[in-house]
């Protein structure tokens, strides 16, 4: 029996066309995709909250109903439109509860608000939380999880660089997560909005992502060497490997135009460039 069909105006806020994570579900074989795109649609709905949540109150409580409803999800109910396809997926490919709370527990540190000391600091967190999905999505792939540490590696490098790219607003607002030793680093306050009004911050917030960018660009290739040896497993883990190729192009990119780019607006890669890095699919 095929798994449930996640909603389609779910999967299409989840994974636009032309996304970079349309672009790496679309090379997994089909009968794989269902879990993946549940494991992805799942986590698009718990990052979302603080994102898009003004109240932190309130963000709070759709956090803790989604503890219970991923409670009864875990034992095969829910009552959520996504609840059936994680249902089956959890089933089906032996899901760990504890990953998908990690989901969870990530956006509760963002709605803490508390921003890391140091960038190992934040490497460690990432790991811990954001690479969830990526583990989540290799045990899927490989049927085991021979392939933990490579997918840790890798979303470690996708979460951080996700959220360098997403600097810009968020120094306007405060609520960015660069670590403090970086802001020192760079002369950049460690408290408050980044980005002043008067733009005299602006120099200084510069080098804090130069800095940062240049501190992630040596994951990606750190995490490819983790890859399995194996050539079934490699091909099997293309989607999760093209998922973070394209992250490791957008990087690139980001430090080839520089820093001001993210100040501007979020940076993008082209349609062709995603097809091609999709399609090679190498760190």
């Amino acid at each position: 029996m095929p798994a449930p069909a996640i909603p389609d105006d779910l999967l299409a806020r989840t994974a636009p066309p032309g996304s970079s994570l349309d672009y790496a579900l679309r090379l997994a074989p089909e009968q794989q995709r269902r879990p993946l795109q549940a494991i992805a649609a799942f986590t698009s709905e718990i990052r979302r909250i603080p994102l898009s949540t003004q109240e932190p109150d309130v963000a709070r409580t759709k956090l803790h109903w989604w503890r219970t409803e991923l409670a009864r999800i875990l034992e095969g109910g829910g009552e959520h439109p996504l609840a059936a396809p994680l249902a089956a997926a959890v089933h089906d490919d032996q899901l760990p509860g504890a990953e998908l709370r990690a989901v969870l527990d990530e956006a509760d540190r963002t709605l803490d608000g508390d921003r890391p000391d140091t960038f190992a600091e934040q490497r460690e967190l990432t790991e811990r939380h954001a690479a969830a999905p990526l583990r989540l999505a290799a045990r899927v792939l490989v049927g085991d999880d021979s392939a933990t540490g490579y997918a840790t590696a890798l979303g470690s490098a996708i979460a951080l660089t996700r959220s360098l790219r997403l600097q810009g607003l968020a120094a306007r607002y405060g609520d960015s997560d660069l670590p403090r030793e970086t802001l020192r680093g760079a002369g950049v306050p460690a408290e408050g909005a980044l980005l002043q009004a008067d733009g005299t911050a602006l120099p200084s917030l510069l080098r804090a992502l130069d800095a940062q960018a240049g501190a992630i660009e040596p994951l990606f290739s750190a995490a490819g060497r983790r890859a399995p040896t194996d050539r079934a497993a490699a091909r099997a883990l293309r989607p999760v490997t093209a998922y973070a190729a394209l992250h490791q192009a957008l990087l690139l990119e980001i430090r080839r135009r520089g820093p001001a780019e993210l100040i501007r607006g979020r940076l993008t890669l082209t349609p062709l460039r995603k097809v091609w890095v999709a399609w090679r699919g190498r760190l």
